[in-house]
């Protein structure tokens, strides 16, 4: 046993040969019951159920190799990455795993025997450690593990006691299944010693002691206060750390000299020109590249793509990360490495290889993106380097301006010995959200704070009726003709799932009274209703309705939304997901992961295929069940959403199976024609599709067919007049400072000294259409910011009113307008640069 494969192959088959059911890897994405890591951080996680006794095990004894990322929350070794020669951010865990069977004596027989046996490690360089103890937990050194290790044959003074912080393992998360632990350390020699007397495993001045297999005695359940409770059964999890392991038996001097890594360190060489080990710098540029490269290809091929949350950011931060590296070395186009990773990998992870396009594009796009703004952020950040501390101000100028996460430049300021005010930075990042709101206050506290003193729950009656006799349970007047009301039983769907609130009013029984419903707020499993109107009171008997011309076509679009997402799956593949959704009763928006724009072809076969279901009239059926139940039925579960242990599913019949709680026609015949009205970018990685059914479906189709011959008349002759040079204005006086090509739209930054800002950027924009023009003006020490945006962009998610809230908000202002067309102003005229750059880039985020 020699090569990473061999280790790999050898522990499955090993355990394999021992009772051991084997297992592939589980998805690196935590299952949605699992809340409390964004990625899988050890072998266990997706065993957790079993340990905890919550599901029955397959078998007793479990063998696997499970990807595993730790790069985000409390479980993450990122900021190791590139510092040391074992730190990785993703790598993979061999693991061994008894339910019930085998406890501690077990483990470490089966555990010394790989190791010497299969592995041939020298027995007398293994040094285990042991729980030694904590009294605030209750319990004692691990005498048994101690005697299990002298049953092998291990000298006393080599087996070492380490406290709670390194010898007792877990949980995964904040909470669950966890216990004492035992972990193999291989003496590497003195050569990699720090000379101390006193080292030995556990030191952390030097590297001579190279922990690579922990067995974990799985046997308490951590509960939020900190209390332990015995699990109902001793279990055994134990990790081989893969890289690691390969490390020992090649007697390397990293992981990075493994030949695991051996393909992608050649190809970050060859292409940089930087060999590995020239120089600390190249070094570390290497191994960050490596480790990154290898994350982004396994994150992607899960159908996670780059955002400025969750996930997605911890993606967005490694591809960023691994270019900034890239730079250093005079390494260009880092998507070009994760094909060598599926190269790598590809023989034990087929999904790398199904989905190797996708992973380049995605890489792709957003190395494009951050690139555009990085040798500027990079500008910025060197006119810091005087400093001794960058503050607060600087740090978010360049997070918000450039695209510089706050990590990075922490980071990057660290190694020239410089730190970062990181605490007035959230301060400031507070203020900007605080602007961003443009200073409207929501009535949710003070709607949630009512219905919890109202001491009942509403009953909502409206997956089945929209006309109800009913109760005020209670009230409270909020002026200008507007109450806060709750029903005992209410008909009102409050907006969750995508679907809008209802619209709708309250008829009062005996007076005949009418109050319009203006919001609805949803409160978990109750909700408090804002009405306007009067002559009511708590107690009063009331009817509740909506109106069927409101609610059936939003349950129409609802219906439609499900078809849409199954016949994108269909037609683009299975890394489709919903990643966003409205519907109303006029049209319907879907939001999906998806990396490029459909082609016609696609957009029409996802529109047959939906229009295909609707005319078999397929039954849409509805129903509850466990959660446990609807994950063995396939059903669709939306990304990041929380469910409880009963879900409510809806299935169209032999099409399309989803968790929703909204409502939805009897069968898809319902629903009528569905028409695809536009599909465009929403940022990296996500589609948008707006669509219409039912009548207004009929009314787009026909108006389409009856205004063809027009509409071909009129696009000749905007042809024509696209091709007329616009005379020069003599009144403005201009410059174009930024022209950018974002696919098929042009970004233009324009500075106007004098003349009508408006003026001059609808010319531009009828010039360069379809173009989005960001004009900037200085007047009498203050600032103007304009955004002009063809209307073509607004079904494309390109808001002009919401950019600039976003950009005014740097220059101290406010600022607002529609879709198309907004203006900001600020006092602060310095930042107006920053505030066009922030402006800039999330149009071109916007655009993909």
């Amino acid at each position: 046993m020699r090569t990473t494969a061999e280790l790999r192959e050898g522990f499955l088959s090993f355990f394999e040969e021992r009772g051991h059911r084997r297992f592939p890897s589980w998805s690196l994405i935590p299952p949605p019951e699992d809340p409390s890591t964004l990625f899988i951080s050890a072998g266990m996680q997706p065993l957790k159920p079993y340990f905890s006794g919550a599901k029955q095990p397959p078998a007793p004894r479990f063998t696997t190799v499970q990807k595993v990322l730790r790069a985000g929350g409390k479980d993450t070794d990122l900021e190791e990455v590139g510092l040391t020669a074992r730190h990785a951010s993703m790598f993979e865990m061999l693991g061994n795993f008894s339910f019930g069977d085998y406890f501690k004596d077990g483990a470490i027989d089966f555990a010394w025997e790989f190791a010497t046996g299969q592995m041939g490690l020298d027995g007398d360089r293994i040094w285990p450690t042991v729980f030694a103890g904590d009294p605030t937990l209750g319990i004692g050194e691990d005498e048994a593990a101690i005697a299990g290790w002298l049953r092998i044959g291990i000298r006393r003074e080599r087996i070492v006691g380490l406290p709670r912080s390194e010898n007792f393992w877990g949980p995964a998360g904040a909470t669950g299944p966890c216990g004492p632990c035992s972990e193999l350390n291989y003496d590497r020699g003195e050569e990699h010693g720090c000379g101390e007397p006193d080292c030995a495993p556990g030191c952390d001045r030097c590297e001579r002691f190279l922990e690579f297999w922990n067995l974990v005695f799985m046997e308490f359940d951590l509960a939020a206060d900190g209390s332990l409770t015995p699990l109902p059964k001793q279990n055994i999890d134990t990790g081989l750390g893969l890289e690691r392991g390969a490390m020992l038996l090649q007697e390397a001097d990293s992981i990075f000299d493994t030949d695991g890594f051996q393909l992608i360190m050649e190809w970050i060489a060859h292409e940089s020109g930087a060999a590995y080990g020239s120089s600390p710098e190249a070094t570390k540029a290497h191994r960050v590249i490596s480790d990154h490269g290898r994350g982004m290809t396994f994150l992607v091929a899960e159908g996670i793509t780059p955002s400025n949350e969750g996930r997605g950011y911890i993606l967005r931060r490694l591809i960023r990360r691994a270019v900034t590296q890239a730079r250093r070395i005079g390494l260009e186009g880092v998507h070009r490495l994760p094909a060598i990773v599926v190269e790598q990998v590809g023989p034990w992870y087929p999904e790398v290889v199904e989905h190797a396009g996708t992973i380049e594009r995605v890489v792709r796009q957003e190395e494009e993106r951050f690139s555009e703004t990085l040798e500027r952020g990079l500008k910025e950040f060197e006119e810091l380097s005087g400093a001794e501390r960058i503050g607060g101000g600087d740090a978010f100028k360049l997070a918000a301006t450039y695209g510089f996460p706050i990590e990075l430049t922490v980071e990057l300021a660290t190694e020239r010995g410089q730190s970062v005010d990181t605490d007035s930075y959230g301060e400031e990042m507070g203020r900007h959200r605080e602007i961003s709101r443009s200073g409207a206050e929501s009535g949710a506290q003070r709607a949630a704070d009512f219905a919890t003193t109202a001491g009942f729950t509403s009953e909502f009656v409206g997956h089945a009726k929209t006309d109800v006799l009913t109760q005020i349970g209670a009230l409270e007047e909020l002026g200008d003709g507007l109450f806060l009301a709750k029903l005992r039983e209410s008909p009102f769907y409050a907006a969750g799932g995508g679907q809008v609130s209802d619209a709708g009013e309250l008829i009062h029984e005996e007076t005949g009274a009418i109050a319009t419903l203006r919001e609805a707020h949803r409160l978990g499993d109750d909700q408090a209703l804002v009405f306007e109107g009067e002559g009511f009171a708590a107690g009063d008997r009331v009817r509740a309705l909506v109106p069927w011309s409101v609610r059936f076509p939003t349950m129409a679009n609802h219906t439609a939304t499900h078809l849409l997402h199954e016949a994108l799956r269909q037609v683009l593949g299975e890394h489709v997901r919903q990643a966003g959704s409205a519907v109303r009763p006029d049209k319907l928006r879907f939001d999906f992961t998806h990396d490029r724009a459909l082609t016609p072809e696609e957009r029409a076969e996802v529109e047959r295929i939906v229009n295909e279901q609707v005319f078999q009239s397929q039954p849409v059926r509805i129903f509850e069940t466990p959660i446990a139940e609807a994950r063995k039925l396939g059903a669709q579960m939306l990304f990041g959403e929380k469910y409880g242990e009963i879900v409510r599913v809806v299935e169209i019949d032999g099409f399309s199976r989803e968790l929703c709680g909204g409502t939805h026609v009897r069968s898809t015949a319902e629903i009528g024609p569905v028409a695809i009205l536009s599909e465009g970018s929403v940022g990296s990685g996500a589609r948008r599709i707006e669509a219409v059914s039912s009548g207004e479906a009929y009314a787009v189709l026909r108006a389409r067919a009856h205004e063809a011959d027009e509409l071909r008349g009129e696009l000749e002759q905007a042809r024509k007049r696209s091709k007329e040079t616009p005379r020069p204005d003599t009144r403005a006086d201009f410059s174009v400072t930024r022209e950018t090509a974002a696919g098929d739209v042009t970004v233009l930054v324009v500075d106007v000294a004098s003349g009508d800002p408006l003026d001059v950027s609808d010319r531009l924009k009828q010039k360069h259409a379809p173009a989005v023009v960001i004009v900037g003006l200085r007047e009498n020490g203050s600032a103007q910011i304009l955004i002009n945006v063809d209307k073509s962009l607004e079904a494309r998610g390109v808001h002009a009113g919401d950019v600039i809230r976003e950009a005014a908000a740097l220059m101290g202002g406010k600022g607002g307008g529609r879709p198309t067309m907004a203006r900001a102003g600020g006092k602060d005229s310095e930042r107006l640069p920053d505030a066009i750059a922030l402006a800039e880039r999330t149009i071109l985020d916007a655009l993909g």
